[in-house]
């Protein structure tokens, strides 16, 4: 058995059991203990699941779990999707970053690089703030304390004055036509970006096609996506959701 269907297998079993241990995967699966660990990692630290003492229990995927609870994760898989959104900042530029919790692992990897960044989150601009450059332009409003954006009708307007050369956004759910967002305001801002860009770079894990999360609020149509970074490679059905003049780029191999 390959390793993606006994992941599959092992979510399907996680539904049932909401928890599950290494060592009922090992026995089940007729795996060593290390491989077994090797898919419980795999699993939390993509978010699809939740690392708990000699294990991993379920995360209710009919929600989608705040900023604080996702940026727990410190997923190495992540940092790999942001070391590969780096190679698409350049000096000179103005960039929008948006609130994400991989986009947050790429703020701290532009340190002392001569760009302008605008971003509505606050972690972005923290982790922005160790040096001179890149300049941060924070936008004004109301601040989202579960999911630590700002949004008010203010920045809309500042978006819409701003020419962007690379806008990096995230989304909690992509469907067949537009990355998603579970609160209106996020979407509303992405989407205003979209338009002011001339190139997007969208970053979303595999199981975000996939996730049944409530996600009504469409941030952009995946034709203006330029740059898709995920974590896997994704299977041809998926793939053909996008333009065939989309860059898409996993970061782990089969």
């Amino acid at each position: 058995m390959i390793q993606e269907e006994r992941l599959n297998q092992i979510k399907d079993l996680l539904k049932q059991e909401h928890r599950i241990l290494t060592k009922e995967i090992a026995e089940k699966f007729n795996v060593s203990f290390d491989t077994a660990r090797r898919d419980v990692i795999h699993l939390c630290s993509t978010g699809q699941a939740v690392r708990i003492h000699g294990g991993m229990m379920e995360i209710n995927q009919t929600s989608v779990p705040d900023f604080l609870a996702r940026n727990q994760v410190q997923s190495p898989v992540k940092l790999k999707m942001a070391k590969m959104a780096r190679k698409f900042v350049h000096p000179d530029q103005c960039d929008f970053i948006g609130s994400s919790t991989t986009l947050k692992r790429l703020c701290p990897l532009l340190n002392g690089m001569d760009l302008q960044v605008v971003t509505n989150s606050i972690d972005n601009a923290l982790n922005l703030l160790t040096g001179e450059f890149p300049s941060v332009r924070l936008l004004g409003g109301i601040v989202n304390k579960s999911q630590r954006y700002i949004y008010s009708e203010e920045a809309l307007e500042t978006i819409r004055r701003i020419h962007f050369n690379t806008a990096f956004i995230g989304g909690s759910k992509v469907r067949v036509d537009g990355v998603y967002a579970s609160i209106m305001d996020d979407a509303e801002i992405v989407n205003e970006v979209v338009k002011r860009a001339n190139q997007v770079v969208l970053v979303a894990e595999k199981y975000k096609f996939t996730n049944q999360s409530t996600s009504p609020f469409m941030s952009t149509s995946l034709d203006k996506v330029d740059v898709l970074i995920t974590d896997t490679p994704l299977p041809d059905e998926i793939k053909s959701y996008f333009s065939s003049k989309t860059q898409i780029i996993p970061v782990l191999k089969e």
